[in-house]
């Protein structure tokens, strides 16, 4: 009889590590992608080119709360995806100029879009020193991290410090309070081997 109850306790207690291990199983299934350092490979010139870190844990921001103030407007119309006057770059940064030499960057609507929600937007430093195609800061959103590229070689003259409270700005108004760094120009013929916005029009649609 002894004998009989301990083979019931053991087979009991199979039972039970074996739901554990069961219930574990399926948990893990359901860990979401942001938390998971496996993206999809991006197709060229369709996304922001992948960093290869990502912040495991980056603050959230709701794209339908953005009530900041910005001291201009780059474009005229809220809704423009390639807005006239302004230069892009294949990387899908876009430029404003601003008082002769001094230039606004922020990246385009097409790359918001691309990223998806933004979560966290690395600024670069002011007073920094930056070459034209290097990398100057990162925007990161809930499916993948991207460099953000200098346009123009010069100096960070003044960042948008309201992206460290409402990075969703980035993907609302791109073009308007979601821009990302103000550059003093070294050398205004930069500019030349930029795309106006016919041009960016047709590179996305050959992408």
């Amino acid at each position: 009889m002894s004998s009989h109850k301990n083979i019931l306790t053991a087979t009991t207690r199979l039972a039970a590590v074996r739901s554990r291990s069961s219930a574990a199983t399926r948990s893990a299934a359901r860990v979401p992608l942001l938390h998971s350092r496996l993206y999809s490979k991006p197709t060229p010139k369709t996304v922001l080119w992948q960093r290869s870190t990502v912040r495991q844990t980056a603050p959230t921001s709701s794209l339908l709360s953005v009530s900041v103030t910005c001291r201009r407007n780059y474009v005229s119309s809220k809704d423009e995806e390639t807005p006239e006057g302004l230069r892009y770059t294949e990387e899908h940064e876009w430029l404003a100029l601003e008082d002769g030499n001094l230039a606004v960057i922020g990246i385009t609507a097409y790359a918001s879009k691309a990223l998806g929600d933004v979560v966290y937007v690395e600024l670069p430093t002011v007073g920094a020193s930056v070459v034209a195609g290097e990398p100057i800061g990162a925007v990161e959103s809930v499916k993948s991290a991207s460099d953000i590229y200098s346009p123009v070689s010069g100096e960070i003259i003044e960042v948008n410090e309201q992206l460290d409270k409402k990075p969703g700005l980035v993907n609302a108004e791109p073009y308007r309070r979601g821009w990302i760094c103000k550059i003093l120009i070294k050398d205004t013929n930069e500019l030349e081997s930029m795309m106006d916005n016919n041009g960016y029009e047709t590179f996305i649609a050959s992408s």
